[in-house]
């Protein structure tokens, strides 16, 4: 059977894929036995215009991961690209005939496709990709190469385009309704890596559940990243690509000397309420806890004069040292009124200080800490109040923690806050606490796990 020809130039060889709005037929050029991919799409399609934009900027394109455009035709009814035909196996094909792949292959993928869109950045006119899906990756001799340029924007004229829905579970949810900006690559990344993890299960946004096996397989660091990657409004994600890439980076690094590299000067983890009885010291306590258990060694310093330390100690039995330090099994701990002492915090990794509602009074020592944590509650008054403590500090530069609130609460007052002119100006981020009614559980659940893992990231 003879194979048609194209433009007198294009042996179809055969069909490789047909999305919602092209067919791709690999082709070879005839006079030059040299094989090419033929992106077709008629002329009534409500997407061709994005076809001549995805050929546009293809063009000005260089880059050995991303196809060169060869030549663009056109008949009555259809268009056509011709680009290079970039050999190697769909990620989606590859995941099905190896399962779940290995952590350091997956963060490799992560930082490989990072980097591409970093080069797409960095053009005189940069350009968001907004549609990454395990169907436009390929990957030859685990090199990663990116094809389908069909969704892509310069990034000045995002605001001007009208999305369509992309590829579900990958597609950022401000898509449907807003613009587009780097963060959109981002949450698509995050949905990928998402995606690897769970060995072909797509992402559902706002829901990051990681399955027994993915959490068993895959460390603690990694899933972090990825859940904050996949955060369902943009401001809690990622800032850029650079970023997520870094704590990509890190995480790799991490892994390849073994484990925590918590060395030298101790971290300084500072938590502060803005009212009384919103659960500071209650958090301070499952934090300290969870980080002794994890063999993180943490000591918990009580800086204000409430005395509640000293009673939980007392109660539950202590162990006082001669440099003034209690042990209990939940870790190390130092009352209020043995400040004075002044004990030698070296050996601790993390330094945890409890301010309660003291913070005002401590604001230098407050601010200096590496990681800043603000109880609040949101009650109109309460919002109030904790945004003028913020304003008094280092605005936005605390993670604010809303307590006593179900998961709708919190999703409704984010989508709120998004049109708040302080939200915009300080780029808040978030986090609800999750329920937990003892402080010393050894059972705790596994959103809390993963609440107060999110915690320590300092980025």
């Amino acid at each position: 059977m003879n194979k048609p020809v194209w433009f007198d130039k294009y042996r179809i060889i055969k069909a490789l894929g047909k999305g919602g709005s092209a067919e791709v037929f690999l082709a070879e050029h005839r006079k030059l036995a040299s094989l090419c991919a033929i992106k077709r799409i008629h002329k009534g399609n409500p997407l061709h215009q994005q076809l001549l934009q995805e050929a546009v900027i293809l063009k000005s394109l260089s880059h050995p991961c991303i196809p060169v455009i060869y030549d663009f035709e056109e008949d009555k009814e259809y268009s056509y690209i011709i680009e290079q035909y970039m050999e190697g196996i769909l990620l989606k094909d590859f995941l099905k005939e190896e399962g779940r792949l290995k952590e350091s292959l997956v963060v490799s993928i992560g930082t490989s496709i990072c980097s591409l869109f970093l080069y797409l950045y960095s053009l005189d006119n940069p350009v968001l990709y907004l549609d990454l899906n395990p169907g436009n990756i390929i990957l030859n001799k685990l090199e990663v190469k990116l094809i389908d340029f069909g969704a892509c924007v310069y990034k000045e004229k995002a605001e001007e385009r009208k999305f369509s829905l992309g590829t579900r579970g990958f597609f950022a949810p401000e898509l449907k309704t807003g613009s587009p900006d780097e963060r959109s690559d981002v949450y698509a990344i995050g949905a990928l890596l998402y995606y690897l993890i769970m060995g072909g299960v797509s992402f559902k946004s706002g829901y990051f559940q990681p399955d027994a096996a993915a959490r068993k397989l895959y460390s603690a660091g990694l899933l972090r990243i990825i859940q904050r990657a996949s955060r369902y409004h943009s401001a809690f994600r990622y800032l850029s690509v650079a970023q997520l890439n870094k704590k990509l980076l890190s995480e790799q690094n991490r892994k390849l000397k073994g484990g925590h590299a918590i060395s030298g000067e101790s971290i300084k983890v500072a938590i502060a309420g803005v009212q009384s009885r919103i659960g500071v010291t209650h958090l301070a306590l499952l934090l300290a806890g969870y980080l002794n258990s994890k063999g993180v060694k943490c000591l918990y310093m009580e800086k204000n004069p409430t005395g509640h330390l000293r009673a939980i100690l007392n109660s539950r039995k202590g162990e006082l040292r001669a440099d003034g330090i209690w042990h209990l099994k939940e870790g190390f701990f130092l009352p209020f009124s043995q400040l004075s002492t002044t004990p030698l915090t070296e050996g601790f990794q993390i330094i945890l200080y409890d301010f309660g509602t003291a913070f005002q009074e401590g604001r230098d020592e407050f601010n200096k800490a590496d990681i800043r944590l603000l109880v609040a509650g949101t009650k109109d008054w309460e919002v109030e109040s904790w945004k003028e403590a913020e304003d008094n500090l280092k605005p936005g530069s605390s993670k604010i923690l809303l307590n006593f609130l179900s998961g709708k609460q919190f999703r409704d007052f984010c989508r709120e806050e998004k049109d708040n002119p302080y939200y915009r100006q300080y780029n808040c981020r978030y986090y609800r606490i999750p329920y937990e009614p003892d402080p010393f559980s050894d059972n705790l659940s596994q959103e809390m796990k993963d609440f107060l893992e999110e915690l320590l990231d300092k980025e």
